[in-house]
């Protein structure tokens, strides 16, 4: 048995309560971390990601930790996986760095598309820790997210780490790419709005680039016993 935890990526409702809650649910329902979670048999922990400008991640990152002290608390023996998306993956590693400090490692860490957009936390490095890291990222040619950046592609040779790029935006690396519009096509650019604008992918690059994403973490997540 493994104890996971996942946080998720930003929702862009800038409302506290109830509202936000649905529609976060609404549009992170097939998420990638959340599918994940779903899927482990138990002792999982799954966390919503912050709202726009951040807040709330450094209460998921709390959450995560106290989680997997009080289940090693239990089980001494239970390896640790964690997996994250956009700033939710910058909280995984925060996770990963806080264990590290207590002398706990961390047996795989699936991070998707991450990018480190708190002030309070540095996911530059991967902790020294963490054995097995699978890193996806949006290529940019893909045109998205040109603003943000990635976090979490630095690593100590004692990490097993790989990444990999794909052609979709960075909605979609996480599981959640963009909804055609009622007034374009597939064949439209997606629109992120503002600060970055018109992407270089398509409608039906996003959901092809997507599927492929989740096709290609498949054997990690089997290998490392995320399900």
């Amino acid at each position: 048995m493994s104890i996971l935890v996942g946080i998720d990526g930003t929702s862009a409702d800038l409302s506290p309560g109830r509202s936000r809650d649905k529609r976060y649910d609404f549009t992170f329902v097939n998420s990638f971390v959340r599918r994940i979670c779903t899927g482990f048999p138990s002792n999982k922990r799954y966390l919503r990601g912050p709202v726009a400008l951040g807040g709330g991640l450094m209460n998921a990152i709390l959450e995560g930790q106290n989680f997997i002290l009080s289940s090693l608390r239990a089980s001494v023996h239970d390896p640790i996986l964690l997996a994250g998306y956009s700033r939710g993956a910058a909280g995984v590693i925060e996770i990963a760095a806080r264990l590290q400090r207590q002398r706990i490692d961390v047996k795989a860490m699936l991070l998707f598309d991450c990018v480190d957009r708190h002030v309070g936390i540095d996911a530059t490095f991967i902790p020294t820790n963490v054995r097995h890291v699978l890193h996806v990222m949006r290529a940019p040619e893909a045109g998205s997210r040109k603003s943000f950046g990635n976090a979490g592609t630095n690593h100590a040779a004692s990490t097993e780490y790989n990444e990999a790029e794909f052609h979709c935006t960075h909605a979609g690396m996480g599981g959640v790419p963009w909804p055609v519009p009622a007034d374009k096509s597939r064949d439209a650019y997606v629109d992120e709005g503002f600060p970055d604008g018109i992407t270089t992918t398509t409608y039906a690059q996003d959901a092809w680039g997507s599927t492929r994403v989740w096709s290609y973490v498949g054997p990690f997540i089997s290998k490392h016993g995320f399900k």
